[in-house]
């Protein structure tokens, strides 16, 4: 499958690196914010095709699936662009700004017969599975708690008052959207739609969080959830029930999860090495492609839909508003 990707940021640099161990996955073209920026990054990975617009890259013909890393903003108007056109596209987490967008891309896909998948890494990741998999090992599940706080450089940025994306309201970023949409989706893709959703966060001048707390409330107990781009933490997550804990050592790339018996205090390792995180979501992308498929069978459009339903409400309670909000 002959990928195009739009955007030259960090985020396309982990794309290549799990396209490249993905046979059926070739890049074989780039679009960037100009047409330099996309050449030197075409230069970096060796891709042959160099674009400054989208729609450009689009009317090549030289493309049979896109990807989308650009500001979280931008992403329901280019995945509408591509899925209208029959484009198989995968869109960067999140999906869109808020449920309403997520919606209407879906109805989209449908529409138009055409796949559409959400990089949400953890829940594609073979250790999210394993974890699963053996939750009953823990009993009856009564606390739960999820972390995901890095500190930003572009905090430092912001601090020493400039401007950076990763802040800025209008392009609807903040720790919500980036470190909390992995717990949300973690907790989603674990237990489901929660009954009760609890909210708050720290906001800067520019309406942007940067860190945030909330609770989701389940049948019998409570997810707490936090996320910070203002300081670090060690991010180990604990699921705990009367028989034990299951202890991961990271929500958004698993790399190991550990058993822990509450009598007698026996650790057992049940996860595995995985590879590069994004080659799995990559090589699900291709398989459903060929299948015929608009959706992922490990993450389908109703897990997406849920995760940013909470993810909406979690922002409305705690003040944070987009421009494309309508709330």
């Amino acid at each position: 499958m002959k990928f195009g990707i739009i955007g030259t940021n960090f985020v396309s640099d982990f794309f290549m690196v799990g396209a490249a161990q993905v046979e059926e996955c070739e890049v074989v073209a780039v679009c960037g914010t100009s047409l330099a920026k996309a050449k030197n990054y075409g230069e970096k990975f060796g891709i042959a095709h160099h674009f400054d617009s989208y729609q450009k890259m689009y009317e090549s013909e030289l493309i049979e699936a896109v990807y989308i890393a650009v500001p979280n903003s931008l992403h329901h108007a280019i995945a509408t662009y591509f899925l209208e056109k029959g484009i198989p596209t995968f869109c960067e987490k999140p999906l869109a700004a808020n449920a309403d967008e997520v919606k209407d891309l879906i109805e989209c896909a449908r529409e138009n017969n055409t796949y559409l998948q959400e990089g949400l890494i953890p829940l594609y990741n073979p250790n999210f599975q394993i974890l699963r998999d053996n939750l009953n090992l823990v009993g009856k599940i009564r606390q739960v708690n999820l972390n995901f706080s890095k500190y930003s450089s572009r905090y430092d940025a912001y601090l020493a008052g400039e401007n950076p994306t990763t802040f800025r309201n209008e392009l609807a970023n903040g720790a919500t959207m980036d470190l909390g949409v992995y717990v949300v989706a973690d907790c989603v893709g674990l237990f489901g739609k929660p009954d009760k959703v609890l909210s708050t966060a720290s906001l800067l001048e520019t309406g942007a969080d940067v860190a945030g707390s909330s609770i989701l409330s389940y049948d019998g107990f409570n997810v707490s959830l936090n996320y910070s781009k203002a300081s670090d933490t060690v991010n180990t997550c604990e699921i705990c029930g009367e028989l034990g804990q299951l202890l991961i050592d990271q929500p958004s790339q698993p790399q190991k999860i550990t058993f822990i018996e509450r009598k007698t205090g026996k650790r057992t390792e049940l996860g595995v090495s995985p590879k590069e995180n994004f080659s799995y979501e990559i090589a699900d992308m291709v398989q459903q492609v060929k299948k015929g498929e608009i959706e992922s069978t490990k993450v389908p459009f109703e897990t997406s839909l849920i995760i940013h339903e909470t993810l909406t409400q979690m922002r409305k309670q705690a003040g944070i508003i987009f421009p494309m909000d309508d709330f």
